[in-house]
């Protein structure tokens, strides 16, 4: 792929080490400079919208633009921020809950026996591979600081998604 305009401007955080016709990595590095920062400081701040989130909506069964109202203020953040975060945070944390399931699955057929049972696990390893490489890919789209930040709260965040993925496929 051509390098960037941006390359020499300034822009480059996330080196553009495409040589083929990958034209979701060129468009990653473009939505990567749309995106906010993510810090710590950021990240608690998104774990407390979607905690206030689900306590507001999951158990007291307000209408779910007040339970967001309420969470935006419990987060600080504005809405835009807010918006950005939870998209990455669902990005992140579809990824990961997918690999852990597969990765169960796996673990399930582990005694299995046969050529179909042997199939599948070639199947589901393949699978794996690509969910770790998808989620690598995350790291063009919001920079690999921030993919390590997530990794590091994985288990929390795969967590928030689950129940969040519960309350809001309820409908």
């Amino acid at each position: 792929m051509a390098p960037s305009l941006f390359d020499d401007h300034g822009f480059q955080d996330v080196r553009n080490h495409e040589s083929g016709t990958d034209f979701g990595a060129a468009d990653d590095r473009t939505l990567r400079m749309a995106a906010p920062a993510l810090d710590g400081a950021m990240l608690d701040a998104l774990v407390r919208y979607q905690e206030a989130f689900l306590a507001h909506a999951g158990t007291e069964r307000e209408p779910l633009a007040v339970a967001h109202q309420k969470a935006q203020a419990a987060s600080g953040l504005d809405l835009k921020t807010v918006e950005q975060g939870t998209s990455m945070l669902r990005a992140f944390g579809g990824r990961r809950w997918t690999a852990r399931k597969l990765q169960d699955k796996l673990e399930q057929l582990k005694t299995a026996t046969g050529a179909d049972a042997e199939e599948l696990r070639q199947r589901i390893r393949g699978e794996l591979l690509n969910q770790e490489r998808e989620t690598e890919a995350l790291g063009r789209r919001y920079g690999e600081a921030a993919l390590a930040l997530l990794r590091e709260r994985e288990a929390l965040l795969v967590d928030l998604h689950t129940r969040m993925t519960r309350l809001l496929s309820q409908g």
